[in-house]
């Protein structure tokens, strides 16, 4: 029979790691949020109420609002009636927890146009019926402004514009998961995209060729005509990724960067 020393686990190994308190506190908020519905606006309870009920320092319960701070769930308000305040998470704040993640990975072009070959096509076909006037005609004033900027040579200028129109698309999508992972993909390709390929007659083509689409797929969006809206959008994205290839773009190694 083997002794319990033998029996035991190396203590050298597989150590359990213990939680922090003011983790399993920000957690349990979390829940408690979700559970209790609440809005923005809501507050939670005031310091010494919650110091009570999780038999903790002031310390360690400002630790656990501190991290439901930064991850943008609530917002501390100071004077005699502050306290922490629920407010909505932005979409800015979310999509830098993504690229945080995301500069530790190895990610290509190629990868994002995996999703962008289908997830464009589903947005677009989306908002069919859905763009107001107003979006229409910012989308056709967009239009206008790349050609400007590709005319002046500014292709920095004319390749974030061309991004943007696909933003106010996203504007007018229902699905809030599917426009939040376009416009962070959207987000990807015009903070972080580099083109080492300067050969000017196939940016000038690719210009050419986004303004062409973008024109293409207004005047089916005005008609309310689904299945070219679809069509167009599917080999416009084609397009962009052979261009994209052609003009051998590739990702700044910082992802952690804003543009």
């Amino acid at each position: 029979m083997r002794s319990d020393k033998e029996r035991a686990p190396d203590r050298g190994r597989g150590r359990m790691q213990r939680t922090k308190l003011s983790d399993q506190i920000a957690e349990d908020l979390r829940r408690w949020i979700a559970r209790e519905g609440l809005k923005p606006g809501n507050r939670l309870p005031n310091e010494k109420a919650l110091m009570q009920h999780y038999g903790c320092a002031k310390g360690t319960l400002r630790e656990a609002l501190k991290a439901l701070e930064v991850q943008g769930l609530v917002k501390m308000q100071t004077g005699p009636n502050g306290g922490a305040e629920i407010q909505p998470v932005s979409i800015d704040a979310a999509m830098q927890q993504l690229r945080s993640y995301l500069h530790f990975q190895v990610l290509d072009f190629e990868q994002i146009y995996v999703l962008r070959r289908s997830l464009e096509v589903s947005l677009a076909e989306s908002v069919v019926g859905r763009l107001t006037e107003d979006q229409l005609q910012r989308l056709e004033i967009n239009i206008e402004q790349c050609v400007e900027a590709r005319d002046s040579g500014d292709r920095v200028a004319g390749r974030r514009l061309e991004i943007e129109f696909h933003d106010i698309l996203c504007e007018s999508c229902d699905n809030p998961l599917l426009a939040f992972i376009c416009r962070f993909l959207n987000g990807l390709l015009r903070d972080l995209v580099e083109f080492r390929s300067d050969r000017y007659d196939e940016h000038e083509a690719f210009g050419q060729h986004n303004v062409a689409s973008h024109r293409d797929l207004v005047a089916a969006f005005r008609v309310r005509d689904r299945r070219d809206v679809s069509r167009i959008m599917r080999e416009h994205m084609c397009c962009a990724e052979s261009f994209m290839q052609r003009l051998d773009a590739s990702f700044r190694s910082d992802l952690l960067s804003t543009g």
